[in-house]
């Protein structure tokens, strides 16, 4: 008798339980023979390959030792066990055998083989061989049976001993199949149970759908979740605890999975017992393979309302932070004329004092004017550092490119800081190639750029230094603004170039500004079409090389490059 070894988990139990019964067979069969070896005396050929036949299941033992594997066994042992009736029946009487009753056990023992497929396969088997006893009785080609008529044994006897075996058979069988059909139920059973510990233990609401969005079951999650128990939803549409805004959205992703078969997903507002909306995230999924319908839909459903508070409160400070920059920046653009002209007045004022325009007025007074004179110019040159800045940041610096004479600046940004480079004792030197003379771009800009550059040149470089500014045609202009400085450290590279950043040591922080000066040079670099690039490394000095790629010009003025130049936008 075959076994139902899906019911064992363990491959190498199954086929130890093969082996088993396989080896009874044989048992049974060797008996069988040995049996009809006393009534009916020694075998002939045929019924020697009976006997044979019988034994044959302890062949199919030996060959479950080794790695055939089990399933193509189990169909061999069945067309056998077929064949091996057929057989018998041929040597007892063709289909009035008392063996024929046992081909209708050989579909139940495929039954307990394996499914469907096995039922049906050994069923055909059975058919054929009870096909071939019923063609060769007819053509009357049926061996003479010794076992049937030598009158050993009386004919009733014989039918009753091959019926109460097959009844024997059959029980057994029904027995296993018992056992199976336990061992399935308990399976079941038992996914049953774990399944709904784990959807009633289960923190996120687990619920199924119909194709069109109705609820047919949901877990008790639904309690914290809407206020709500599980009775109350099931059987409601979705859209009737949905927030109006989100019903394409969840719509959507139920359609992707019940028609399209695909995982579908939507953050949606539903409505909790007491009237507020509590914002979930719906994750959602065929709950079995459509062939071309539309599927139920299993959806999980999971509480984001603490994410999204966290999402509106990192939108609200960035747009508060925002806000405040561009007011900030408003603010400064604005009031240029307002703190320009009382500083103007006082340099005026200070300047004329200073030169005794109008009388002497002594020699302390005239000491205190220089110092207002020279005060007002340092805070106006911070202011307007300030204000530039801030107008570049608004969007509302705009350039106003031309043609000059780039040596003509560059003398007029060294005479700037003549004095302050003298009083530092460091040297101020040019070096302008011909041929980089003449640019097209914003000289206002240019002059910032050499003024800002020179200036911290000369604050940062110890007397006996100097700070040379070279130009030359690369790629467009290129400006180089070289000096012999303290130099600055890799660490401090990274900050240096952000607005109101400055390097944090105490050669820097005895120098006054507002950190705008490399800031305002990357950006005016930015604006037109360029960049600045600052190279240093302590005790070595620093290197900044600005590069212009619009603003070289050929012998006739006309310019060498017309790229786009985008308008600055600070990080």
């Amino acid at each position: 008798m075959a076994i139902n070894t899906s019911t064992i988990s363990d491959p190498n139990a199954q086929r130890q339980l093969f082996v088993l019964v396989q080896a009874a067979k044989a048992s049974v069969g060797v008996a069988l023979g040995l049996a009809f070896f006393g009534v009916a005396g020694r075998p002939d050929l045929a019924e020697t390959i009976a006997l044979a036949g019988l034994a044959a299941p302890g062949v199919l033992a030996i060959l479950g030792l080794t790695s055939i594997p089990l399933a193509r066994l189990e169909q061999i042992g069945l067309a056998g066990f077929a064949a091996l009736i057929g057989y018998l029946a041929l040597l007892t009487g063709g289909v009035a055998s008392p063996l024929v009753v046992w081909f209708a056990l050989v579909p139940a023992e495929g039954a307990l083989s394996g499914g469907r497929p096995a039922v049906v396969r050994a069923g055909l088997a059975a058919g054929a061989a009870l096909l071939v006893v019923a063609v060769m009785q007819a053509m009357g080609a049926l061996p003479a049976s010794r076992l049937l008529y030598s009158g050993a044994l009386p004919l009733w006897e014989i039918y009753a001993c091959s019926v109460l075996a097959a009844l024997v058979q059959a029980v057994l069988i029904a027995a296993a199949a018992q056992d199976r059909q336990r061992a399935a139920d308990a399976a079941a059973a038992e996914g049953a149970a774990m399944y709904r510990f784990l959807a009633d233990n289960a923190m996120d609401l687990i619920t199924r759908h119909s194709p069109d969005g109705r609820i047919r079951f949901a877990s008790p999650a639904t309690s914290p979740l809407l206020g709500r128990l599980p009775d109350e939803i099931v059987g409601l549409a979705l859209p009737t605890i949905l927030h109006p805004d989100d019903l394409d959205a969840v719509q959507a992703a139920l359609m992707e999975s019940s028609y399209h078969g695909r995982a579908g997903s939507a953050e949606v507002r539903l409505r909790h017992k007491d009237g507020h909306f509590v914002w979930a995230e719906i994750r959602c999924r065929p709950a079995r393979e459509s062939a071309g319908e539309p599927a139920d839909i299993v959806a999980v459903t999971r509480d984001i309302s603490q994410r999204k508070a966290q999402e509106w409160a990192l939108v609200e400070a960035r747009d508060a932070a925002l806000a405040a920059n561009r007011a900030k920046s408003r603010f400064l653009a604005n009031m240029s004329h307002e703190l320009r002209t009382p500083l103007n007045a006082i340099i005026g004022f200070s300047e004329v004092m200073t030169r005794e325009m109008f009388g002497p007025v002594g020699p302390r007074y005239q000491e205190y004017s220089r110092l207002i004179h020279e005060s007002g110019a340092h805070l106006l040159e911070l202011i307007n550092s300030v204000l530039d800045m801030s107008k570049i940041e608004a969007g509302k610096f705009e350039l106003a490119e031309e043609l000059f004479d780039l040596g003509d600046v560059a003398d007029s940004a060294v005479r700037f800081l003549k004095i302050p480079a003298e009083r530092a004792g460091v040297a101020l030197k040019l070096d302008i190639a011909p041929s980089a003379r003449l640019v097209f771009a914003d000289r206002r800009a240019v002059k910032q750029i050499l003024v800002n550059l020179l200036s911290n040149g000369v604050k940062y470089t110890p007397p006996g230094g100097v700070v040379t500014v070279t130009a030359r045609p690369e790629k467009g202009i290129e400006i180089t603004v070289r000096d012999t400085g303290t130099g600055i450290s890799k660490a401090d590279l990274e900050q240096l170039g952000q607005p109101f950043e400055q390097v944090q040591n105490a050669e820097v922080r005895t120098k006054e500004g507002t950190g705008l000066g490399l800031a305002l040079v990357k950006a005016l670099a930015v604006m037109h079409g360029g960049e600045a690039v600052l190279a240093s490394a302590l005790g070595e000095g620093t290197i900044v090389t600005v590069r212009l790629p619009h603003a070289a010009v050929n012998a006739k003025g006309e310019r060498l490059s017309t790229g786009k130049v985008l308008p600055f936008r600070a990080a």
